[in-house]
């Protein structure tokens, strides 16, 4: 069977507030639908189906089946669903997973959500540190609870935060229980991408280490080793070079790492990181890196998910298929490419990432206001079934203009 891989799940959507439009409204505007997921990745499903119907429609004679699997729990890496596809005896000899890009997407960088786990005593001061809504965004908030009198720790930050250098976040204050509350600003973006991004929680981090001991936080604490932990070998860095993950391939770039999300917990805290590494630096040399670069502050790694690089031959004959029926439908003399991100590519072998995103687009997926253009779902759908007819019928079919704006 010929597959195509998408998923029905979505990141959170983050602050309501910032969205132009109700992030789970579908809210057709200006000739795009909005809200969190049309993007990344109902809208492709639907394109996929739709195609899938348009082939069937057509009459022609299959060669062999095609099979649509939507998976359940892509974000969080969760691929369990996959496995009764596997169970079954259900998993197609190639195909795609609807889940990226254009032209097709022939490599991946590894993927490895990690916990970086602090567990000790509760520091003195600084009570809550918690971020994000999930290891693979980049967090647009991140909050400080510190204990202490108010006037004395507004004293202390009010002119760190004027000081601050970084562009691109903002700090507020806040009146708390037994203190105040400090909240860093950042902007959301996907954790593959963590450069698009700006993290609220890193920096926080570097703004509290630096005025650690003026607030008085306990270094020993479970919270002033995770803090210094953060600020010194995290910091505002996006491809871990301070933690040994530096690594770097020709079309892959270079790694990247992304503090995703900061939460307390009964014995201390935990923070999410997701790492992204090209070819050549396996899963376990990164464990290994990390380890040590933890080992100073008292961290304990624990490995939540990971998935090694993709690689596939970009002459292979599936890949030549893709790339062929874009060109012919754009007219682009496009190339393969290779990406950070982790796709459902990595599930099942002999699979890549085919579409959705069209080359010049914005990075909408996992960040605020991500939307897909209509006319993009419209030309979505014609490659598909062109790559349908090719490899599932023998067949080539002749790109046709549309009608109207309204029809595919």
């Amino acid at each position: 069977a010929l597959g195509i891989l998408v998923h029905g799940d979505v990141v959170p959507a983050g602050e309501a507030g910032r969205w132009q439009q109700p992030p789970f409204s579908g809210a057709l505007v200006d000739g795009h639908v909005w809200g969190r997921g049309s993007l990344d990745d109902k809208g492709p499903l639907v394109a996929s189906l739709y195609a899938m119907a348009a082939l069937k429609d057509a009459g022609l004679t299959l060669t062999r089946p095609v099979r649509l699997i939507v998976g359940t729990s892509e974000e969080n890496m969760d691929w369990r669903d996959l496995d009764a596809v596997r169970e079954a005896g259900l998993v197609p000899a190639e195909g795609w997973t609807a889940d990226a890009a254009f032209p097709v997407i022939h490599a991946e960088k590894s993927y490895l959500d990690a916990a970086v786990l602090f567990s000790g005593p509760a520091d003195p001061v600084l009570r809550g540190f918690l971020g994000g809504v999930a290891p693979n965004s980049v967090p647009e908030t991140a909050t400080a609870v510190l204990v202490g009198a108010p006037q004395v720790l507004t004293g202390v930050l009010e002119p760190a935060i004027a000081a601050y250098p970084a562009e691109g976040v903002r700090f507020s204050l806040a009146a708390a229980a037994s203190g105040i509350e400090l909240t860093a600003h950042g902007k959301a973006a996907h954790g593959a991408r963590p450069d698009a991004g700006v993290n609220a929680i890193t920096h926080l981090a570097q703004l509290l280490h630096g005025q650690r001991a003026a607030l008085g936080i306990e270094p020993g604490s479970a919270n002033g080793r995770a803090l210094a932990f953060i600020a010194e070998q995290i910091g505002l860095e996006t491809d871990g070079a301070t933690l040994g993950l530096r690594h770097s391939v020709p079309k892959l770039g270079d790694s990247t790492v992304n503090l995703g999300r900061l939460t307390q917990t009964r014995q201390g805290l935990r923070a999410n990181l997701n790492i992204r590494v090209p070819r050549g630096l396996d899963l376990a040399a990164q464990g290994i890196r990390l380890r040590a670069a933890l080992a100073p502050y008292g961290g304990r790694l624990q490995v939540v998910e990971g998935k090694e690089a993709l690689w596939v031959d970009p002459d292979a004959p599936l890949v030549r298929a893709l790339l062929d029926v874009y060109r012919q439908f754009t007219g682009e003399d496009a190339a393969p490419l290779a990406i950070g991100g982790t796709t459902y590519a990595k599930a099942f072998p002999n699979f890549v990432a085919f579409g959705m995103g069209f080359p010049g687009g914005p990075m909408l997926a996992h960040a605020e206001n991500e939307r897909l253009a209509v006319s993009d779902l419209q030309r979505g759908m014609r490659i598909y079934l062109g790559a349908l007819a090719r490899l599932a019928a023998g067949v080539t079919l002749t790109p046709v203009a549309a009608s109207n704006g309204d029809e595919p």
